[in-house]
């Protein structure tokens, strides 16, 4: 039968760890349950990134947008034609 988890050493600056320590007591988890908690929100807060990224690649390439002075074009424009409705 294989294990479910994995066991992963680290090491932390001390300070680190002293508000791990600190935190983990304070919501009565252990350092692990904690860390495992703030991992996986930190790994689906990058996946939305990555996917928010994505799409505004996508959307830049349809508009062709290119850099930055098309950004501002697109807006001066929006503005203007916002200003005369």
């Amino acid at each position: 039968m294989s294990r479910q988890t994995k066991i992963v050493n680290m090491s932390l600056p001390a300070d680190t760890y002293a508000q791990i320590e600190d935190l983990a007591r304070r919501k009565g988890v252990s350092k692990s349950q904690l860390l495992r908690e703030s991992l996986s929100q930190y790994l689906a807060s990058e996946q939305r990134r990555r996917r928010i990224r994505s799409w505004g690649e996508e959307t830049a390439r349809k508009l062709g947008i290119r850099d930055e002075q098309d950004v501002e074009k697109i807006i001066h424009q929006y503005r203007r034609e916002k200003s005369q409705t």
